[in-house]
């Protein structure tokens, strides 16, 4: 519950539209449809190692098999999360759970169909996280400022006046547009909802050239880089994939005209009590 200051007023609550956080809900639904694939055709790829991998590795080449499918599926997959996420701790879990899982079946002799089983078990989880995740986001918008709340594994709230809003941004992918739903952003003079690509290029020419204590390189390098500001922030600082993204924006850009109309206001009605002042000075004398 958010406690709410002297004259505020709740003007709208919002919360993550469920298709918004579709990629991670499609990240462990890949592994939920390749390891009950692999369990189902089981006796196909049985078959194959027994004639092709068996020839090399013998009575354990079998369980290599499955096993290298397994370290396959789980890495390869969750580096490119990590990539697009820009978070390692995706391909760091799969790895430390690729090997976990291998360590098991040579040291306590488990089935190697078993390792499938637990990638379901382990997308069925994910899946359950992900969704309680987004639940846990919450956006308040007020006529003083914007709320934005994520109660998972911990608490974090961030507050904005409306007056420290330099610019609004709304995002809308494709299935933002058909379903209603994309992310604001709003922008401060701190930077505080940016972020920076980065596009680099380096190209070297070397040459390895021998004397008598050795041998020597030379080469020469020459790197170029460019850095674009665009807008971007973690899902509990901004307003993510929220429903009617347009009516939301309305609403704070509204709170933000007011505010910028409030000081000219304020000094409207400084003036004003000034003249009073001094035609009630006139009047006394």
């Amino acid at each position: 519950m958010v406690e709410l200051l002297e004259g505020e007023k709740v003007l709208a609550k919002v919360q993550p539209h469920p298709v918004s956080f579709w990629p991670y809900y499609a990240f462990f639904l890949y592994y939920l449809i390749t390891g009950a694939y692999v369990i189902y055709e089981k006796d196909a790829i049985i078959n194959w190692a027994s004639g092709t991998a068996a020839r090399f590795l013998g009575p354990i080449g079998i369980d290599v098999v499955f096993i290298a499918i397994w370290w396959i599926i789980l890495i390869i997959p969750a580096l490119i999360f990590s990539v697009l996420r820009i978070s390692w701790r995706w391909v760091i879990f799969y790895v430390l759970l690729a090997a976990l899982g291998t360590y098991v079946i040579i040291k306590m002799k488990a089935s190697v169909i078993d390792l499938y089983y637990v990638t379901i078990g382990v997308s069925v989880i994910g899946i359950i996280l992900t969704d309680l995740y987004r639940r846990g986001h919450e956006y308040i918008l007020t006529n003083y400022r914007i709320i934005t709340r994520l109660g998972f594994l911990g608490h974090k709230e961030r507050d904005l006046l409306y007056s420290k809003i330099t610019d609004v941004i709304l995002e809308q992918g494709f299935l933002g547009r058909i379903l209603n739903y994309g992310t604001i952003i709003p922008l401060t003079p701190s930077g505080l909802g940016t972020g920076e690509d980065l596009a680099k290029v380096a190209v070297g020419v070397g040459a390895a050239k021998k004397t008598p204590a050795g041998e020597t390189g030379t080469g020469i390098a020459v790197e170029g880089g460019k850095t674009v500001t665009v807008p971007r922030g973690r899902s509990s600082y901004i307003l993510y994939g929220i429903p009617n993204p347009e009516k939301i924006k309305r609403i704070i850009d509204e709170q933000r005209i007011k505010k910028e109309e409030a000081p000219y206001l304020q000094r409207t009605v400084e003036l004003l009590e000034k003249l009073v002042e001094k035609e009630e000075g006139k009047e006394e004398e």
